[in-house]
């Protein structure tokens, strides 16, 4: 008998139920479970994001700034720029890969699509064969930590066993030791695809979940409802406790809008209901089920936009909420007051998660106007060498938001490898940020710039100082330490 009494009662009996169903006795009765466990591989380990900035600037950099401290100069604007500086072409050198982002597929099994979709067509001129060669490219040089492969689409589990399969991606980028995750509607989750992603060793899925109203979830996404969505979950839930793993760990995204807004606190409460019922935050599932919140974007979106009186009510008012909501959770459990956790990194709100230029009263007005990043953009941009993002069509980018845009491609890897194209945009990134270019700057990456900006001025002060020959040690906060 399944033990899941780490759930809530209600909980365990909705998995129970579904248990009972007959696709998992089918998969039961199979020898699925058993071959899950001969066969599994552990999800691989990426390496830090900011180290993956910072550390190849200074050993770029830092002699040669070190020599002009030493020659008498002092103007740190001028020694900021210069130790900052990516150089031309990387000198020859391949770039560490922190993210990979491959959008393997513009097909969705969405008709209609979700109500805030604004992907356009784009036809696949990328295989198997050509994304598995992307992913050997970007993991030829693992020194201890793989890059973080972000699979999305449209929807890409609609291809099936190129995914998911023994000899999918995620299981050639998993053996290559990268970190994979899945950015996924749920609808294609059945037991044996859970099943299978735990044999593949995925690291993370990413889940579109806008709310927990059953009505208003359905019209947000395309006519189909919640329970679909949550039997997804449910069924991963299933897989992880029949092999007895704790990956892939499940993220939501909720896209937040006008119509859901005011309604998140109740997302988060529902989620938390579902979640393994644990404030210890050395458990691997402590943030499983735990929501991204991703302010709706594209110009084509303008009616399901919040107004910035509904974005400042949220900041204001529905995220107290939000944290009333984790603090009872932690009460309910007990948590000691010492050791409780706010919400941090991902799932903190995006106007806390990064430094934004005039305070919330700008942001708001911003993001009224989809103008999300441009309050947060960095001096420069520091991140792009460490990140390929590539569309079905072949087209690499410098980020994700580029990739999403379909804005400033730096190659396509039809024509040649990733390396070479990150090589020759570098010769293009003193141009960025731009704020008609980057405004629409995904989170992470925001807070990626700020703390590598962060960082090399710390650096730079020890320079200053003489004492700069030891290199500035990672931040150790929650929200810099969060790799996922």
């Amino acid at each position: 008998m399944l033990d899941l009494m780490h759930y809530t009662p209600e909980h365990w009996l909705e998995l129970g139920r579904l248990l009972d169903s007959p696709a998992w006795q089918e998969v039961l009765h199979s020898g699925l479970v058993d071959e899950v466990k001969a066969g599994r591989i552990e999800p691989g380990h990426t390496r830090d994001f900011i180290d993956s900035v910072v550390g190849p600037l200074l050993a770029f950099n830092r002699e040669r700034v070190k020599a002009g401290i030493a020659d008498g100069c002092r103007d740190e604007e001028r020694l900021f720029t210069e130790l900052a500086r990516w150089p031309d072409h990387l000198r020859g050198d391949d770039a560490r890969i922190a993210f990979l982002g491959l959008n393997v597929t513009a097909d969705c099994n969405l008709d209609p699509r979700c109500a805030y979709c604004n992907q356009p067509f784009v036809p696949s001129s990328v295989d198997l064969d050509g994304w598995k060669g992307i992913v050997a490219e970007a993991t030829r040089n693992i020194d201890g930590g793989g890059p973080y492969i972000y699979l999305t689409g449209g929807e890409p589990l609609v291809l099936g066993e190129a995914i998911w399969g023994d000899k999918g991606i995620v299981r050639f980028a998993t053996e290559r030791g990268a970190g994979v995750n899945i950015n996924t509607n749920a609808l294609l989750l059945t037991p044996e695809v859970a099943l299978r992603l735990i044999k593949a060793g995925l690291r993370i899925l990413h889940i579109s979940l806008d709310t927990a109203d059953p009505v208003l979830q359905c019209e947000l996404r395309g006519g189909e409802g919640l329970e679909r969505i949550l039997q997804g979950i449910y069924n991963v839930q299933l897989a992880r406790e029949l092999v007895g793993v704790f990956y892939p760990l499940i993220h939501t995204n909720c896209v937040l809008t006008n119509k859901n807004l005011d309604l998140f606190p109740q997302l988060f409460a529902f989620l938390l209901a579902r979640h393994k019922q644990t404030v210890d935050r050395d458990d691997p599932l402590y943030n499983d089920l735990f929501p991204h919140v991703i302010p709706v974007g594209g110009s084509s979106n303008a009616g399901l936009r919040p107004s910035a009186e509904e974005f400042r009510r949220f900041y204001q008012e529905v995220w107290a909420e939000v944290c009333r909501v984790w603090a009872d959770y932690q009460d309910r459990l007990g948590m000691p007051q010492e050791k409780r956790g706010a919400l941090f990194g991902y799932f903190s709100n995006p106007f806390l998660r990064v430094e934004h230029e005039g305070g919330l009263e700008a942001y708001v007005l911003a993001s009224a106007e989809a103008q999300y990043g441009k309050l947060a953009l960095s001096q420069r941009c520091y991140v792009a060498p460490t990140q390929a993002a590539i569309t079905s069509d072949g087209y690499q980018h410098y980020c994700g938001a580029h990739a999403i845009h379909r804005i400033l491609p730096i190659g396509n890897v039809c024509e040649r490898g990733i390396h070479d194209s990150i090589r020759e945009g570098v010769v293009g990134l003193e141009a960025l940020p731009r704020e008609e270019h980057c405004a629409g700057c995904a989170m992470a990456t925001l807070y990626i710039n700020q703390a590598t900006e962060s960082r090399l001025k710390k650096e730079l002060r020890k320079l200053l100082e003489g004492t700069g020959d030891a290199p500035t040690p990672a931040a150790t906060d929650e929200k810099a330490a969060y790799n996922d």
